[in-house]
């Protein structure tokens, strides 16, 4: 006898997974993203080494006077905008995909970030921001202040 199968829902839920994303895209902790509903959204990596936090977004079309690297109130704010040209002289589009205009990704940023020593560069239509960890003054900071007390 063979088995009656349901294929109105044949494709994988990850409904967990997407409802975890929006979760960390409403909510701010390090790493919490935050996307603007406007414009486009490029895509962000995140990743740590032993000296920095390095996130890298793919900004392809985008001019590099055109892209704005911030820190603010504990964010980092990566900003700009992308035009995309829209018609064509010898013929018409049947599909556009790519998006264009503003883009604002907002990032909380972790407590251990040395804020002043941020560096982003432009290169080949990826933003890299490095943001070095702050060094161990915090011990020899301690031991000032203790040695005040005696």
């Amino acid at each position: 006898m063979a088995t009656k199968r349901n294929d109105l829902i044949s494709f994988p839920l990850h409904l967990p997974r997407e409802v975890q994303h929006l979760f960390d895209e409403m909510i701010h902790r390090p790493w919490g993203f935050c996307r603007d509903i406007r414009g486009w959204n490029p895509s962000v990596d995140v990743y740590e080494t032993e000296d920095a936090f390095i996130i890298e977004a793919d900004l392809p079309g985008v001019k590099a006077d055109d892209v704005k690297v911030e820190a603010e109130n504990g964010d980092l704010v990566l900003q700009g905008w992308r035009s995309l040209e829209t018609t064509r002289r010898d013929g018409q589009f049947h599909t556009m995909e790519r998006s264009s205009g503003n883009f604002l990704r907002r990032i909380r940023l972790p407590a251990s970030i040395d804020k002043s020593a941020i560096v982003a560069e432009f290169r080949d239509g990826v933003l890299r921001v490095q943001l070095p960890k702050r060094t161990g003054g915090g011990a020899t900071e301690g031991s000032a202040a203790e040695e005040r007390r005696r």
